[in-house]
């Protein structure tokens, strides 16, 4: 405790010093955890978008092959519906839903989060394929239906739709039936509708985008799915393991960059600190050579030095977690509000906020060290006569 006392006494002698400081190394701080919550929702709205389809196997064109999330196959090509009665031939396949999607981008609004995906799909898809999307209002698509859309509710509240609510697609109008309960997921973005109406609307009659499939053996997924790409060179399927592992390394590149972040706050930490810590030793140099003078040990002075750095550090480090908070909140809001990405929400965890700490605290260690080492060593005689 005294060590605590005289380190906080210390600080407390440099006001506006310390203070600088501190703020310096919170706005490192907060730009990093800002940035990690930001990402970090964004991969966790993908993450969890894949991983609960109820799908082993996922189709797409050879074009999409390397794309970790399918949805994307819209923008680059698209195979022949009959492929699908083939494919469920395979003793392996217990199903397949044939599903043929489109991004809407003759006419960009003003708000990119205001571009939906729009899904074709066969009825049976939100009870087989993505059974965890709940109805918020009205009532899911039935066999039969003609120019109709269920949409989810990001969409639906960024473009301004109802219930009963029409949307104008390629000079057809699609009346809203349904409007799903909040995933919060890339679920939230997408609409969807009849396949037949979709394809017409897009002149694409007969054509896919993906295929989502189930297995009777799960254990034979990945056997299955290379003997679907192997028979059909037009199409690429994948197990869902394989999007996820796609995911994953999408992630890591993520979080490549996070660690260059990291280490350019660390870097601006350790110099606002070691600058500052240099500065306050060399100011109390005759008052170190008094404190030697009357009996304080080396290791004493040593420890009260990278006591004031590790304090100053901590604090730093909890203003720049607060910061980071703030400014995840700030990005979703403006995100929203200017973008209209009303689907995605900042990850603001221990995990992370222990990632700040532990960055802020890593430099107050590392910056206290060397003024500490310098001054623990000064000369009695020399500090005493030191102006």
């Amino acid at each position: 405790m005294l060590l605590v006392n005289l380190a906080l006494r210390n600080l407390a002698r440099r006001r506006v010093r310390t203070l600088l400081t501190i703020l310096g190394v919170a706005l490192a701080i907060s730009f990093t955890v800002g940035i990690l919550s930001i990402s970090e929702g964004f991969m966790s709205s993908f993450e969890n978008s894949m991983a609960k389809q109820g799908a082993d196997i996922i189709i797409v064109p050879i074009e999409a092959e390397s794309f970790p999330y399918p949805d994307v196959a819209a923008l680059v090509g698209s195979f022949p519906e009959t492929l699908i009665d083939e494919i469920r031939e395979i003793s392996n396949v217990e199903a397949a839903y044939p599903v043929f999607t489109a991004i809407p981008m003759t006419s960009l609004p003003d708000k990119i989060g205001a571009i939906p995906i729009l899904n074709g799909i066969t009825p049976e898809y939100f009870t087989e394929v993505v059974p965890y999307l709940e109805l918020g209002e009205g009532r899911l698509l039935e066999a039969g239906d003609g120019n109709v859309m269920v949409t989810g509710s990001g969409i639906a509240e960024v473009q301004g739709l109802e219930l009963g609510g029409t949307m104008l697609l390629r000079e057809r109008e699609f009346v809203v039936v349904g409007i799903l309960s909040p995933s919060g997921g890339m679920d939230d973005g997408q609409i969807f509708m009849p396949i037949e109406a979709l394809q017409q609307a897009y002149d694409k009659q007969g054509q896919l985008t993906y295929v989502p499939v189930k297995v009777k053996d799960i254990a034979r997924a990945e056997e299955t799915a290379q003997e679907i790409s192997d028979r059909w060179p037009s199409i690429s399927a994948q197990t869902q393991s394989s999007i996820l592992d796609k995911l994953i390394d999408l992630v890591g590149i993520v979080r490549a960059a996070h660690f260059g972040l990291s280490t350019v706050a660390l870097l601006i930490g350790i110099l606002f600190i070691l600058s500052t810590m240099l500065m306050a030793v060399g100011e109390r140099v005759k008052e170190i050579g008094t404190m030697r003078a009357i009996g304080t040990h080396r290791r004493f002075i040593f420890q009260l030095v990278v006591t004031e750095s590790f304090m100053t550090s901590l604090i730093a480090g909890a203003a720049g977690c607060l910061g980071g908070y703030l400014l995840s909140k700030l990005i979703t809001f403006i995100m929203s509000e200017w973008l209209g990405l009303t689907y995605f929400a900042p990850v603001v965890s221990v995990r992370i906020f222990a990632i700040g700490i532990g960055i802020a605290l890593l430099v107050g260690m590392l910056a206290g060290l060397y003024p500490a080492w310098r001054i623990a060593r000064t000369n009695i005689v020399e500090a005493l006569h030191h102006e």
